[in-house]
């Protein structure tokens, strides 16, 4: 719990430096099977939308944390679905953690985005300038 709080500090330190940046671009990696830090990750999210409305998220699972992208497993279900609207939060499933698992497509929520590779994405992305947040050390 206390590296969970502490992840969260450091992001809002690093928020109020640029608050008034509107190209702040934020992957945010999530691999552990933990509830706590999936709704970690969701109170983040919450608090820097309302902060920082122009920033993008991209929320990426891989490994054992896709479940928490899952119809009927996702203990965060309905806190992912409220951001299906906000066009600056993406959540991301990675295809190769799927087929690990055995999880089909039709299995994710609703507005569920995958990619092939996960770690390839977020390589990808932090080349094009996206910060980048580890949830759940």
């Amino acid at each position: 719990m206390k590296n969970i709080l502490a992840g969260i500090i450091l992001t809002f330190t690093l928020f109020s430096t640029n608050a008034q940046d509107t190209n702040q671009r934020i992957i945010i990696d999530v691999t552990s099977t933990n509830f706590k830090v999936y709704q970690s990750v969701l109170l983040t999210l919450k608090i820097m939308t309302a902060s920082h409305p122009n920033t993008q998220f991209d929320v990426i699972a891989y490994g054992e944390a896709v479940p928490m992208m899952m119809k009927n497993r996702s203990v965060v279900a309905d806190q992912i679905l409220k951001y299906q609207n906000n066009d600056n939060i993406t959540f991301t499933a990675c295809e190769v953690s799927m087929s690990l698992f055995n999880i089909k497509r039709e299995q994710l929520l609703d507005g569920i985005l995958t990619v092939e590779n996960a770690i390839d994405e977020i390589v990808k992305k932090q080349e094009k300038g996206w910060g980048y947040i580890k949830s759940g050390i």
